[in-house]
């Protein structure tokens, strides 16, 4: 075989080669553009629950009998793991001042819970449902098991949340509704003259221990499976002043 004939037949093989893997890489490709595409789309509609549930900050009063107790501003995440720990430590507290400072923020914990089942409602659930399983064939069985994990959390959240909410109708610190939505809380007038009326709630609270417990349970669930998805410690990596 001279060399003219091994040329030709060298480029006859690749020309093969070409045209078997052209349309290979074109088809690889193209499902890797589909489910990034499919992966922002799902984290545009879920972007603003993500960031009620890791972001955005929340008044919390300290327990304290000071006249003039401190206020810090945690994430979602920070203020349950400090009311878990308060609400153990003075569920059985005398203390007027102390009780009042947990009742507070367990209604500003379900003033967050009410944004977040209004975004989950905005969401839809059962849309993201279909949109997921029409178009997420692209995707990884990981990141579809991370999605129907949120949506299934994100199904049964108002549920629970609105089952173990037996605090709606407390008598020192009311809820300020309008059209669904928790606008703002409102003392009662007497509270001052009244402090039975506190005792009273705070013993509403030890009463329905185990609701506290369940509702503090779905939003760590629902955090930690929205924190997966968004792949929130690499985020969190990022943002760091050391990260390169």
């Amino acid at each position: 075989m001279n060399k003219n004939e091994i040329l030709t037949l060298t480029i006859a093989i690749v020309a093969v080669i070409v045209s078997v893997a052209t349309p290979f890489a074109q088809r690889k490709y193209e499902e890797w553009k589909a489910r990034i595409s499919f992966k922002l789309y799902i984290k545009k509609y879920l972007g603003v629950l993500f960031n009620i549930l890791t972001y955005d900050k929340i008044e919390y009063h300290i327990p304290s009998i000071k006249d003039d107790p401190e206020k810090i501003h945690l994430t979602l995440p920070e203020f349950l793991n400090r009311f878990e720990k308060d609400f153990k430590e003075h569920q059985n507290t005398v203390q007027y001042r102390v009780a009042f400072a947990v009742l507070l923020n367990l209604q500003n914990l379900f003033s967050v819970i009410n944004r977040s089942k209004i975004e989950i409602k905005r969401i839809g659930v059962d849309v993201m449902y279909e949109h997921t399983l029409a178009y997420g064939s692209n995707l990884s069985k990981k990141n579809l098991n991370k999605i129907y994990g949120i949506l299934l959390l994100m199904e049964h959240y108002s549920s629970i949340t609105a089952f173990h909410d037996r605090f709606s109708e407390l008598k020192s610190i009311k809820r300020i509704n309008k059209d669904g939505r928790i606008v703002g809380l409102e003392l009662d007038k007497d509270i001052l003259k009244d402090q039975q009326m506190v005792a009273n709630d705070m013993k509403h609270l030890c009463n329905h221990e185990l609701s506290i417990e369940e509702v503090i349970k779905v939003n760590k669930l629902l955090i930690q499976e929205t924190k997966d998805f968004f792949e929130y410690d690499k985020l969190m990596k990022k943002k760091a002043p050391n990260s390169k």
